[in-house]
This record gives C-alpha cells, sequence and structure tokens, in this order.
C-alpha cells in the first residue's frame, strides 16, 4: 500500500496566494517524486454549491462551519483509504487548502468547542493529524490597495474583514507546534519561494 508521509496545511487570510502557492508546492513535491493529493478548500466548494452563511437562503455560521468540519474530516478519511490502495512505493503528500482549525476563526472557542463536542472529535488530536501548517498574510494588511475579492466568488470579505480574518486564523492555529507565518512580500513569487523552503525542511525531516 501507499503511504502519507506528510500532511501540510496551507491557510491565511483571503487574498494571500494560496491558490497559486499550493499549484507550486505540487509541482515542486511531485519533482521530489512524491505523489501530491490535494485537498481543495471545503468552504469554497460549499458555498459555490448554493450552501452559504450569508445572502438569501442563507444557514447560520455555525450549522455552515458543521458542514465545512464534517467534510472535511470525511475528505481526508476517504484520501487515507485510497492512498492505501497505490503501489507499496508510493509515498504521498496531503495538501489541504485550510484545515479543520481554520473553523475555529469564524466561531470563537467556545462555539468551536461545541462544534467539537458535538461531532465527537477534540481538537488536540485534529492539530496531531498536520505535520506543518503555513500561514500566508493576506496582502490586504499591508497593502490593501492590492487586495480583491474578485477572482473568488466564494470570497466576500473588504479590506479590514480580510485583516480581521487573517488575525483570526493565526490565532487559530497558534496551539501548533510547527506553524509558519509567511510575511506579505513585493511579489507573490517572493512569497512562494518563503513556502517552499519550509516545505523543503519539512522534507528533510521526513526523509531521516
Amino acid at each position: 500500500m501507499g503511504v502519507i508521509v506528510g500532511k501540510i496545511v496551507l491557510t491565511g487570510g483571503p487574498c494571500a496566494g494560496k491558490t497559486t502557492t499550493i499549484s507550486k508546492i505540487e509541482e515542486h513535491l511531485t519533482e521530489k517524486g512524491y505523489h501530491v493529493l490535494v485537498l481543495n478548500e471545503c468552504a469554497t466548494e460549499i458555498i459555490k454549491g448554493g450552501i452559504r452563511p450569508f445572502g438569501e437562503g442563507a444557514i447560520s455560521v455555525y450549522d455552515f462551519q458543521n458542514e465545512i468540519l464534517n467534510l472535511q474530516l470525511y475528505k481526508e478519511k476517504r484520501y487515507k483509504e485510497i492512498v492505501s490502495r497505490m503501489p507499496e512505493d508510493t509515498k504521498c503528500i496531503l495538501l489541504a487548502d485550510r484545515g479543520v482549525i481554520d473553523n475555529k476563526a469564524y466561531l470563537g472557542q467556545e462555539l468551536f468547542d461545541k462544534l467539537l463536542e458535538q461531532n465527537n472529535v477534540v481538537e488536540s488530536e485534529l492539530i496531531k493529524e498536520y505535520d506543518m501548517v503555513i500561514h500566508m498574510i493576506t496582502v490586504a494588511s499591508d497593502i490593501k490597495n492590492r487586495y480583491s475579492n474578485s477572482n473568488n466568488t466564494a470570497r466576500f470579505e473588504d479590506a479590514d474583514e480580510a485583516i480581521d480574518l487573517d488575525r483570526r486564523t493565526s490565532e487559530a492555529w497558534s496551539k501548533h507546534p510547527n506553524l509558519k507565518v509567511v510575511p506579505v512580500t513585493d511579489i507573490l513569487e517572493e512569497k512562494i519561494g518563503i513556502v517552499l523552503n519550509y516545505v523543503d525542511e519539512l522534507l528533510e525531516k521526513i526523509e531521516k
């Protein structure tokens, strides 16, 4: 069977460059001989499917985050099972666009604890699932005139809201022992370079 040798979460506020960076990480890891499994952002998937915590027909933020949590956990479980059917020498990296702890940024600790209890999961155990968390800071935090929500129909935050969400996301993941924070740079390629360096650090530990 194949094996997942590493699980990486890419997170951060809106317009941080995650989508482009994930593509670059996938390319980088593939060149190094890893089989990359990309777990796309669950919130975007659900919103584009018509389930939203805003607008006409909105559900509560709590119910929305509950759907995200369950979809994320289900997809990660299915990915593990699929890897078990791959050839024995297949070394896989799971690359997730956001992870289950991101839910806390939208709910706060008290409601997040309630959500976890409702789903019979424990925060400390969820954190252990990921080998590295890379937080890419939104460009809104440094250069507001570069911030845009036009390239993602599931993104509705203005610049100030993006900055606040970025901060709450960082706080949500603060308990992870291998949290890396990537600052805003003049060009995205520099930011991606920082991320790839962190990925290589993890690979060195994996291969030891």
